[in-house]
Formats: structure tokens, sequence, C-alpha cells
């Protein structure tokens, strides 16, 4: 097992603090009780725990397929619904509470495991703990970059996009924005716990969001602070007294999460609970909503929920919890890209044979028709078209080739990565240069030689033979016209072999086996591991 669980918040805080105090990347989960906290040091580099976030992942969602899915649901009767409603109203019309976030869990049927929808679903904050949850979240709970600045960005109201004025009916809404305007001024108060100059920077803003049944308009609000310089040693006191979020319980906290107890009847667990991520610098999170969870049965679950406040209508927030119950898939984005010289596309074929096969093996759909329209300015010299598609053509841009000069590359290690096809999901490979702190990475995995962050790669022994890696995370378009014409052989290269090599070709699309920049291993080779 890859983490560590804490049942008490002081230790869990405790240990948050200590590893961003020592600038250690981690990833921390919470659930909504504060009675259970997962914290999973140097997380990229497991998988017992999938998470896929904006600025960092342990995964490719990108190589993942699935056939003939089904997903359905039976959603309570609105008559249930209604007892758990009448116990929060009555909370309110005795001041319990002013708004308080009520949640459906609703059975599922599908042939999809937790790990299929993790991969198969488009969100900013993706996680995943295997036989228990997934969760495909839109919210983000609180950010806080290097230099203290934190951020939140609460998440109420919701509406169907294709109500024609939607933007202008949520907006307008006396509820929704009487609902939005308490978890703003909740967040405010939390924030100013820790942070001074705490400022509301954008309010009530929509965004879109895509499922698999219809789109939804989402309102959230922005509000900022400034931490003090020493915020990584009190991360974890900073974090947790802020739980459980505000947009998901209510206000005020103590009074509405015990409303929560009577009408809800059992506890969330992970659901409405909050996952973050410090990557030795700075620090970003979200709160767990857009969930699926798995009995011990197998039986999968849909949490959703919605705040309740006094002006609330039964039947309208019965359906705005049934709404909230879908997938949002996601389409994986590839990139092609062709060097133009003097106007004419280079190997051209080559090229389309690879989008041809990236979109039968992703989407099991032909090659869309592509046209490929040389601008004047390209007419001359040497340019860089870069082609960006899903299963349909998404942008064609052209832009000068300037060569990237390597003045030192280090070797590292990474036996999770995978780059199978050529995603524009690129964090993995940036993640190894960045750590590496260098121009270039040659990436080892499971002890063998594979490619350079961008570039394939052709070793040249002391004989003059030239031979590139068998174990090549991509297999480019000059990599495999090389070994067409029997200039390269595929070897595999054990990286405890490397000095049976005296140098090192970089080659891609744009630089050709005598293009392409050479480095002498044994001068001009670093390492470093970053596992």
């Amino acid at each position: 097992m890859a983490y560590s669980t804490f049942y008490n918040v002081n230790d869990a805080a405790e240990r948050i603090s200590h590893l961003a105090a020592q600038q250690k990347e981690f990833l921390f989960i919470a659930n909504f009780e504060c009675t259970e906290f997962i914290i999973v040091e140097d997380p990229r580099h497991q998988t017992d725990i999938l998470f896929d976030i904006p600025s960092a992942s342990n995964v490719n969602k990108d190589l993942f397929q699935v056939n003939n899915a089904t997903f359905t649901f039976q959603a309570e009767p609105f008559d249930r619904y209604k007892q758990r409603f009448d116990i929060v109203e009555k909370g309110l019309h005795q001041g319990n509470s002013f708004l308080t976030n009520l949640t459906l869990k609703t059975p599922i049927q599908t042939t999809l495991s937790l790990e299929d929808i993790f991969y198969m679903t488009d969100a900013h904050y993706s996680l995943c703990i295997p036989g228990r949850f997934v969760c495909f979240s839109p919210e983000c709970f609180v950010t806080i970059s290097h230099d203290g600045k934190i951020s939140t960005h609460p998440m109420k109201g919701t509406i169907n996009a294709d109500i024609p004025h939607a933007k202008d009916l949520i907006l307008a809404n006396k509820k929704e924005s009487a609902e939005h305007a308490t978890v703003v001024d909740l967040m405010r108060n939390d924030l100013s716990m820790f942070a001074e100059k705490v400022s509301v920077e954008r309010y009530r803003y929509t965004t879109e969001i895509h499922s698999d049944r219809t789109h939804i308009l989402q309102v959230s609000s922005e509000i900022t602070g400034i931490l003090p310089k020493d915020w990584q040693r009190n991360l974890g006191k900073i974090i947790l007294s802020m739980l459980p979020a505000g947009s998901i319980s209510g206000a005020p906290k103590p009074r509405t999460i015990q409303l929560i107890k009577e009408a809800e009847e059992e506890p969330r667990g992970f659901y409405t609970g909050v996952f973050g991520y410090f990557d030795g610098a700075s620090f970003d999170s979200s709160v767990i909503i857009r969930y699926i969870e798995q009995d011990s049965s197998g039986q999968k679950f849909y949490r959703s929920g919605g705040g309740i406040t006094a002006m609330s209508d039964a039947y309208s927030e019965y359906h705005e919890v049934t709404e909230k119950i879908y997938l949002p898939l996601r389409k994986p984005a590839f990139s092609e890209v062709i060097c133009i010289k003097n106007g004419q596309p280079m190997y051209l074929s080559y090229h389309l044979k690879r989008m041809e096969k990236t979109i039968k093996d992703i989407y099991n759909k032909p090659m869309p028709e592509l046209h490929l329209e040389i601008p004047d300015e390209a007419k001359k010299g040497r340019f860089k078209c870069r082609i960006e598609y899903t299963d349909v053509i998404r942008a064609i841009e052209f832009t000068p080739y300037t060569p990237k000069h390597r003045n030192s590359v280090a070797l590292v290690y990474d036996d999770n990565i995978r780059y199978t096809y050529k995603s524009i999901d690129r964090r993995q490979l940036a993640h190894l240069v960045k750590q590496a702190q260098t121009d270039d990475v040659i990436i080892v995995r499971n002890g063998m030689i594979t490619d350079a962050s961008y570039c394939n790669l052709v070793f040249e022994d002391y004989a003059g033979n030239l031979f590139t890696p068998t174990d090549a995370l991509l297999h480019g378009t000059c990599r495999q016209r090389l070994i067409d014409k029997g200039m390269i052989k595929e070897r595999h290269i054990p990286v405890d072999e490397i000095q049976h090599y005296k140098t090192i070709h970089f080659i891609n699309a744009m630089m050709d086996i005598h293009e392409g920049q050479v480095a002498e291993l044994q001068l001009r080779i670093g390492q470093q591991s970053c596992n």
C-alpha cells in the first residue's frame, strides 16, 4: 500500500504541514466528517490511488479505451426525497440554518468499473480509490501559489444550459442568488482565519459543463487572500480548519452539519470531502463531488446534492439533484507535427498513417479528410505544421521552426510513464524535465532506455552502427522511416549498457538523423532519479 491513513484531524494536519515544510510532494484526501484522512507521498509514482488534476497526474487518460459501456439509474421517488427535504426545511424555519446542502444517494447500473469511469470522464479534478469510490469534480476548493496567494472558487447554482436564456435565468434567480451569496460570505470568512487582504475577485460567473445526457451551466465566484510567508509550515491547519467545505455543507456550519446528519441518516464518507496536491511549492485542491461509490457487494451509488434555503421548492431541488447524475465524457486529443520545407509537407504518408491508427484505436472511426493549405509565409524555409485532432481535425497551425539546443541532458527514471499515442497531455514528460532541471532528459523505464522528452533516440556505437531503443515510448514517424530504410535497427538498450555507445542522436519529424543534435554520452549526460 502506497499511502498512510489517519483517523485524527490533528495527526493529519501535523503530517501535512511537516511534508509541506520539507517541500515534499504529496496528495491528501479528507472525508466529509473529518474522521478519515489519506496521505500519499510521491503520488505520481504509485497507482494504488489514481488522480488527475490540472497541474499533475499519475496516469495518461488518453491510453484508455472502452466499448459498449452501459450506465443507467432509477432515481428514488420524489416522496422519499421530500421527507428529507421537509426535515431540512423545518430546521431552516427554526433558524438552525439558512443554507443546507442536501444530498441524494442513487443506485446505478453500469458495466463500467470505477477505474473505467475515472479514465473516461472529463473533469478538472479526478480521483479514484479502486474498490471504494471515483470522483470527477469540476469544483476547486482552494489553491495556494508558491508566494502565498490563496484562492477559492465556490460553485453554487446549476441550470440546464439548453434552456433558452439559461445564463440570464440562473443569474436573476433570487433563491440561487441568496444561496450563492451565503456560500461566498462563508468562504470569505474561512479564508480570513489565516489570510489578509481577502476580497471577492469575481462574483457569480458561469462555466459550461458537458455531460453524457445534457450540458449545464454552473455559477461560481473567486475569492482571494494573502497568507503569511511561512504558510507551508501551517498548511495542514490552514486546510483542515476550513473543512467541511462551505459549498457542500451550508451555514452556519456546526448547526447545519447536525441538520444534515438528521436528514441524510448516514455518513457521507469521502463524498463532499476534499482532496489536494502539493507539488513541493504550491497547492491545489478540489471538493469531492460528482461522485460514485461502491459498497462491499459491488453495488455502485451516485451521490449528488444541492443547496436548500427557505425559498427552495422541493420539486425544483429534486429535479436539480437528479440532473447532476451524469458522466462528463471526455474526448482524448492528439497532435501531429509535420515538417514543411519550402512549402512542401515532408513524409506526409507516415503522419497520415499514424493519425489513422490513433483514431481507429481510440475512437474506432475512420480518418477524417485532411486539407493542408500551406500559407504563403510557410513556402520559404522550414515551418512546423501542428495538427490537433480527436475524431475530427480541431486545429492546424504553422509556425517558423527554431531548433532547441541541449546544453544539458539528464538520465531520469520513471517506471510508470506511458506515451503510446502522441497526446496533447504532456504533463508527465514535462514534469520529468522540470524535476531534472536540465534542457532535456533521457527516460529510463524498467531499466531500459526509451526516449527523450520530445524526441526519439538513436545510439551510435564505436563501429558506426546506429540503433534505436525497442522500448521507445512513442514510435515516431522519423524513427519508423529510418527503420524502414534500413538506416537504423531496433535494439533493447539497458541503461547500464550505454557505455557501449559513443554518441546519441535526437530525432523527430523536424530533425532527421543528419540534422538532429548529437550528444557525446560520456561528457554531456548527468543522472537523476525521478522515482
